[in-house]
């Protein structure tokens, strides 16, 4: 009788009844169908797994795992995680700036705690570069969520030391650390600016790492440590952070849907959308450095991501910096994020494509010029749908905020990397289309807009604040009208007018880079291989010319300007962003001028001949590709940190299109 007793609702009480005719077959059938299930879902966990993601016992968080794994998929069968007591859960750590009542910002909370001691630092100072960071910094690819980090801040903080701290998906110690080897670059005390005073933050962060559970702040800690060795000159160990927290992105499974965990109760709700925010701030920084660096991109997938979350209510948070003089107005945050990921989409493209123009990869031109049209049209099209709110007018540029500058900025940067090596090309008409691609203008239009934009910013909010990314807009503008200078002296009528306003032009661009510089030390090295460029490379050519047609050295001055030295970096130091070997400058131009060794000729002059003749996309045009250049002289200039010829044309000897840097065609084509 014992034996047939049933335990119900975990309590002492026995059930006990006589068993219903029929009722074992029922049970049995039960018994079977519930079997046929198991095999099933066995057989489907083993051959086509379909839940990624994992509880990880170690960090008590998500891990991404693959087939071949190791695993069981009962992960959300797991108890549910307990909430811990905050006893203040809307308590925030207040900065102490300007218009901030000194009795709010928590004065006894332990603020300093994983900072390195041996750098004097006060709380205003480490505060007001922390606001700047926020304003000027952060918000772009929203690499950090402000009242989300001063929050976990709090609670981090204000724990006493000898009790375990609560968990802080937003603040960590190291990420603490790592914030600042970055934002102690907009202070304006010339000892925490420093390099070597910052790398004390970031050795401090990488020391932290051992006691750091892998979350979404060791993610993006490691995320700006590559950004504070990238400005600072030191380039593999740049390019290893940032490829480490691109991996532990991926390692993390941010990509994937995580909604069964969070109705399970082992994650937040709100975990949802900061994993999905932190996808797309990798891939977007991805991009970016994809873009600038020339490298190929195999970062996060985002196949089946969905697009960054718009959190409407985050948005209406006012942005203001009084010294701008600018009343306070929506931040649209989430949205910029939403419209700058949605635009890196294209730049990736656009990467992959310019990045894969090689001898080695024989592309059909046809195909090549169907693309750059294709992707045109994509980058048109992403501007016309930009939301009013983010759109910028005569009206309303000169109240923009620093993210919806950037936007923009980014968007005319991409544009110019499109068209940028293609640029000797002519007009072309695309098939069954009355739209034509002027590449030379679409160049000229990016790079002039890059340069309103950042005069817009240095108008309004100083070149001392900005993202570290603008120097790469900048530099692009610069090289396009490197490119007409040169241009405007390549035909037999020298455009004296012409060559003028582009020399006027790259020095604005120079001067650009060099305010910004008193920030990023990058900057001033970025500035000062444009500069290089103009004296060292464009100088000896337009000289020749304009000697050659007994013109004026009207622009003498212009090009023989003195080339500054970046401060606070030692001559001899290893420059970086990006720190490449160390050729001499004269040596790295040559090399681009000759085909690799093993490139064969044939596929070149089969792909110059396709671009001559290519009426299967565009009308016809005929275009010279002169087989070398002349040899320029000079003195070696040692620039590591820029290869200038990969940014100024990226297929140099590929299109084989150099008849704007060779005097001697240009001579040959002013002999009557």
């Amino acid at each position: 009788m014992l034996a047939r007793c049933v335990c119900q609702d975990v309590s002492s009480h026995l059930q006990f009844r006589p068993q219903e005719p029929g009722e074992q077959s029922e049970r049995e059938g039960e018994s079977e169908a519930d079997a046929l299930d198991s095999d099933e879902e066995i057989t489907r966990e083993l051959a086509v797994p379909t839940q990624h993601l994992k509880l990880d016992d170690g960090s008590g968080g998500l891990l991404l795992h693959g087939i071949a794994v190791p695993t069981i998929t009962d992960s959300t069968n797991a108890a549910p995680r307990i909430q811990e007591v905050i006893e203040n859960p809307n308590a925030s750590y207040v900065l102490q700036v300007e218009g901030i009542d000194v009795s709010q910002p928590h004065p006894e909370i332990d603020w300093s705690r994983y900072l390195p001691p041996e750098v004097i630092l006060e709380r205003r100072e480490h505060d007001k570069v922390l606001d700047l960071c926020f304003k000027f910094f952060t918000m772009w690819m929203f690499r950090i969520v402000p009242s989300l980090f001063l929050r976990d801040m709090y609670r981090a903080l204000s724990v006493p030391r000898s009790e375990e701290p609560l968990r802080t998906p937003h603040y960590s110690p190291m990420l603490h650390n790592a914030i600042l080897s970055v934002s102690l670059a907009f202070s304006d005390e010339p000892y925490l600016r420093d390099p070597k005073t910052r790398l004390c933050f970031a050795t401090a962060a990488k020391m932290l790492h051992t006691y750091t559970k892998a979350d979404l702040s060791t993610v993006q800690a490691m995320s700006f440590l590559a950004t504070a060795y990238s400005d600072i000159g030191e380039r593999i160990t740049s390019d290893l952070y940032l490829g480490m927290s691109s991996r532990l992105g991926m390692a993390l499974g941010l990509g994937h849907d995580a909604t069964p965990w969070a109705e399970a109760g082992l994650i937040e709700i709100d975990e949802i959308r900061w994993r999905n925010w932190t996808h797309w701030t990798l891939f977007c920084v991805d991009v970016s450095w994809a873009l600038y660096f020339r490298w190929d991109l195999g970062g996060l997938p985002q196949q089946s991501t969905p697009m960054p979350f718009v959190d409407s209510d985050m948005d209406q948070s006012p942005w203001y910096y009084a010294p701008a003089n600018i009343p306070p107005q929506p931040n649209y945050l989430t949205l910029v994020f939403f419209e700058t990921s949605a635009l890196f989409m294209i730049g990736r493209q656009i990467s992959e494509l310019v990045n894969n123009l090689r001898p080695s990869a024989r592309p059909n031109a046809a195909q090549v010029e169907e693309q750059i049209a294709k992707f045109d049209l994509k980058l048109n099209n992403w501007k016309r749908q930009l939301p009013p709110p983010l759109d910028i007018t005569l009206e309303n540029r000169a109240s923009s905020t620093p993210q919806r500058l950037m936007l923009h900025i980014a968007y005319r940067w991409c544009s110019l990397t499109l068209h940028r090596p293609f640029f000797n090309f002519p007009a072309q008409r695309i098939q069954h289309s009355d739209t034509e691609v002027d590449h030379i203008k679409l160049c000229i239009c990016a790079a002039e807009n890059i340069l309103e934009l950042v005069e817009t910013w240095s108008s309004v909010y100083t070149l001392r604040l900005t993202p570290v990314t603008m120097q790469a807009a900048i530099f692009s503008a610069g090289t396009v009208f490197l490119l007409c200078a040169l241009q405007a002296t390549a035909s037999p009528r020298i455009e004296r007018s012409k060559l003028q306003a582009m020399l006027t032009q790259v020095q604005t661009c120079i001067r650009y880079l060099q305010k910004m510089g008193s920030t990023w030390p990058s900057a001033m090295r970025t500035g000062n291989m444009l500069q290089a460029i103009l004296n060292e490379r464009l100088r000896p050519v337009i000289i020749r010319r304009l000697a050659h047609r007994g013109v004026q050295m009207f622009a003498a001055t212009t090009l023989d300007r003195e080339i500054p030295a970046a401060p606070g970096m030692d001559k001899g130091h290893e420059t970086g962003l990006p720190a490449e070997a160390a050729p001499s400058y004269v040596s790295e131009w040559d090399s681009q001028l000759n085909p690799a060794p093993g490139w064969s000729e044939p596929p070149l002059d089969s792909f110059s001949e396709q671009m001559r003749n290519a009426p299967a996309a565009f009308g016809a045009g005929v275009q010279a590709f002169p087989a070398s250049m002349g040899a320029a002289t000079g003195p070696e200039l040692t620039f590591p940190e820029l290869d200038p010829f990969g940014f100024l044309l990226p297929n140099f000897d590929y299109f084989r299109s150099l008849e704007l840097w060779d005097p001697d065609s240009a001579e040959r084509s002013a002999r009557p």
